[in-house]
């Protein structure tokens, strides 16, 4: 009898490691032995200007097509950029989609992300936009929007900072003498009235802290989805 429960013992104490063990889902990563699951990548606002430096090396080595996700990705962040608004609202209104259906889309697109950064003060879209709205042959021609962003233009205090000229001496009178007063006046309460209006500021979330790291709140142990406390 002795014997037997000596040999018992014996084989329990053989398969302990093996039955403390936790087996994670099938496919999934080992957890770590410290317990922590691996931190998955996180975007942060402080990533911007690496991303709008990568964008601008896409436009410029592969074209603009190649770099409307990126630039995608920096405008959703809204307040403080801006300058990438712009640029993927210039990349839109000039490259072709595989249909015309997505052609369509891309200048929809493209004059959203140029208004956009046009009521945030930009003065690079919005000097765009008077560009193009004023030509009778852009798919964007309206002579009225055209009057109210030249208006806006016109006392942006930053646009000299581009080195851009006034816009061309004729080119508000030549709108006006296309419009009726009421929409004169209607773009002239617009210019009056305009304030900078920039879209809500992307936050990324808070990294997560080492283990060990003394500020991390006591308790606070990332564990995997669907596997519960060891």
């Amino acid at each position: 009898m002795r014997k037997t429960l000596i040999a018992t013992l014996a084989v329990i104490l053989a398969a302990a490691p093996a039955l403390a063990q936790t087996e994670s889902p099938s496919g999934a990563p080992p957890i770590p032995l410290d317990g922590a699951a691996p931190e998955a990548p996180e975007v942060s606002e402080n990533d911007a200007g690496r991303l709008v430096s990568h964008a601008r090396k896409l436009r410029e080595g592969k074209g603009c097509a190649s770099a409307l996700a990126a630039y995608r990705v920096i405008a959703g962040m809204g307040e403080g950029q801006e300058a990438a608004q712009h640029e993927l609202g210039e990349c839109l209104l000039t490259i072709d989609g595989a249909s015309a259906t997505e052609t369509a889309l891309f200048r929809q697109e493209g004059l959203f992300w140029l208004t956009r950064a046009a009521h945030a003060g930009n003065a690079r879209a919005q000097r765009r936009l008077v560009l193009d709205m004023s030509a009778p042959a852009n798919a964007l021609h309206d002579p009225k929007a055209a009057l109210q962003w030249a208006l806006v233009y016109d006392k942006n205090p930053t646009s000299d900072l581009y080195g851009y000229k006034a816009l061309p001496a004729t080119l508000v009178p030549g709108l006006k003498s296309s419009l009726s007063p009421e929409e004169i006046a209607e773009a002239e309460a617009f210019a009056a009235s305009f304030a900078p209006l920039a879209m809500q500021k992307f936050e990324g979330p808070k990294r997560a802290r080492a283990k060990n790291d003394p500020r991390r709140p006591p308790g606070d142990r990332p564990r995997r989805p669907g596997i519960g406390a060891l």
